[in-house]
């Protein structure tokens, strides 16, 4: 049984907390994680922190009495970092390191000296890209000062740091609203600077966003509160009835233990097994549907045409009511709503899972590649990218694969005829478009015998044979029900789309595969096939998004989307 998704609360604070400040702030602290924990039960909270001195340590020694996971993230390797302390706080540094799982990030080289500035820009870079919520200890004061709590802040809330602006490729315009810019602000003193920035008071705290007409809110806005909660039901799936894995990425022929990528490893294999559940859900709950409307139509028919049936009206009713149960029971449960979330959720992390495994980095320095799901937009998926920051930690943190490990991406995700997304691909194609062929055959044999049906009655056989018209008229009524039926099935599942869509994947990734091969023969091959990676897996990753906009477009039969 997988492990749930943490809900992560990076932290950032002032080292030098004002003495008469700190028993208002833990209190603040504690009523904080307290409230996550109420809110979002089935999700744990995990505390991402550099445990310095001040605000960090306040901050773990808070969450470790509360029950809370603790990841410690260090801004370099420990036996540089413990450099850093000295006295009592290298003792309680030493202490944190032996409790808790460590994440070391690597050294920032780059061909110019080793700097402590820029091994804090990163740590602050990094701990907010995988943070589900900034906890911020901080005075309010925006002071330009490497690494600091200000541009910490800063940077989760704008993407801007001095360190990687250069390289930064942004829009002149950010009109994009998403989940990564959550800050609960708690408010205090420093010994070095004082009072916080007017009109700030010590010991206040609240929900800070980069909301321009109203930023700080003492309630979790509703679109967070949202993406939580789409968290914390994923995480109630994992766990009630407990789901295991069916399917786990292949080939792992070069796979060191533990390996950085087996959280997303672990979490792909559970929501391709959640997607597969809801998905026969949806699909029994649509055929239950339409098969209840065409007996409903049939026992109408019997109702309408023959005599002495009233006794039909009964069965019509019955199966009115089941159609409409069925269908109202769907929508109750977000069944269509789960299966498309797992089902993105899954294939996004396949292509993290492959980038990670090839080395792929992004373009921009301070991207990861939740980054590229849908382009940071959608904020009702949100939730998919808070999963994909807990799941890339570890591979995001320096993590350096060989040769060895880009074969074995590249065998197990593009692959050949026989393995790989390019078989799965060609193989659904020939598939869907079997089952599509099929649903045009019904309809033209619907159409068929409703012909020959009316070409009797035209004929007069209803005088040569007792009833037979009667017989003939309720054919005539049922086959359309029955063609109407199965056209709107073909249309709830995009039969003709998936055709069309499998077919383009297959032709992506024969691209992919011929250029893989030309790229062999360079001299920077390893260098260009990654490149060729991150364009497909952005590819991916767009025809992912494409899929789960159309398919929320297609409701079960009788109402609006469900969820």
């Amino acid at each position: 049984m997988a492990a749930p998704v943490p809900l992560m609360v990076g932290v950032t604070g002032h080292r030098d907390l004002a003495e008469q400040d700190i028993d208002q702030v833990r209190q603040r602290i504690e009523a904080f994680l307290r409230e996550l924990q109420t809110r979002y039960p089935n999700s744990p909270i995990m505390i991402l922190s550099a445990v310095a001195e001040g605000a960090d340590t306040l901050v773990v020694e808070s969450a470790e009495r509360m029950g809370c996971q603790i990841q410690l993230i260090l801004p370099m390797p420990v036996d540089l970092y413990r450099e850093d302390f000295s006295g009592a706080a290298r003792n309680h540094f030493e202490a944190m390191v032996a409790r808790h799982p460590t994440t070391e990030l690597a050294l920032l080289e780059e061909g110019v000296a080793f700097s402590h500035e820029r091994q804090y820009e990163q740590l602050g870079s990094f701990l907010t890209a995988h943070s589900h919520v900034l906890l911020a200890l901080w005075d309010g004061k925006y002071i330009d000062a490497p690494g600091g709590t200000s541009q910490v802040v800063d940077f989760h809330q704008r993407d801007i740091s001095p360190m990687y602006d250069e390289k930064q490729v942004r829009s002149a315009v950010d009109i994009t609203d998403d989940e990564s810019d959550l800050v609960y602000h708690i408010v205090c003193g420093r010994q070095s600077s004082g009072a916080p920035a007017s009109p700030l008071r010590a010991g206040s705290a609240y929900w800070f966003t980069r909301d321009d007409q109203q930023p700080r809110t003492s309630e979790l806005p509703i679109r967070y509160h949202q993406v939580f909660t789409r968290l914390d039901r994923f995480n109630q799936d994992i766990q009630k009835p407990p789901i295991e894995a069916a399917y786990r990425l292949e080939p792992q022929q070069h796979q060191p233990d533990p390996h950085p990528c087996e959280p997303i490893q672990t979490i792909y294999g559970i929501s391709d097994a959640l997607a597969g559940m809801y998905q026969n859900r949806v699909m029994r709950a649509l055929q239950t549907t339409l098969g209840a409307a065409v007996l409903a139509g049939l026992f109408f028919i019997l109702y309408a045409d023959f005599e002495d049936q009233g006794s039909m009206i009964w069965g019509y009713l019955l199966f009115v009511g089941l159609a409409l149960g069925s269908y109202l029971w769907a929508q109750r449960q977000e069944w269509q709503r789960c299966y498309l979330d797992y089902r993105v959720l899954a294939e996004s992390l396949r292509v993290q899972y492959y980038w990670a495994l090839a080395g792929v980095r992004m373009s921009n320095p301070s991207r990861f590649s939740h980054d590229s799901f849908m382009q940071g937009r959608d904020l009702e998926l949100g939730w998919i990218r808070h999963v994909m920051r807990y799941t890339g930690l570890q591979a995001d943190a320096g993590f350096q694969p060989g040769a060895a490990e880009l074969g074995d991406a590249i065998r197990g995700w593009v692959g050949d005829q026989n393995q790989g997304q390019l078989e799965y691909y060609q193989r659904k194609a020939g598939e869907k478009l079997y089952q599509h062929k099929r649903t045009q055959l019904l309809a033209r044999g619907c159409f068929v015998l409703g012909l020959l049906a009316a070409a009797l009655l035209a004929l007069g056989v209803g005088d040569l044979v007792t009833s037979a018209d009667t017989w003939l008229v309720a054919l005539m009524g049922l086959l359309p029900i029955v063609a109407a039926a199965r056209q709107t099935y073909a249309h709830r599942v995009a039969e003709r789309e998936l055709v069309a869509q499998y077919a383009h994947m297959h032709e992506i990734f024969a691209n992919a595969h011929r250029l893989i091969e030309q790229a062999r023969e360079q001299d920077s091959a390893e260098r260009q096939i990654k490149i060729i990676l991150r364009d497909l897996g952005e590819a991916s990753l767009n025809e992912n998004a494409q899929w789960v906009l159309r398919q929320r477009e297609r409701p079960l039969p009788g109402g609006g989307p469900m969820g």
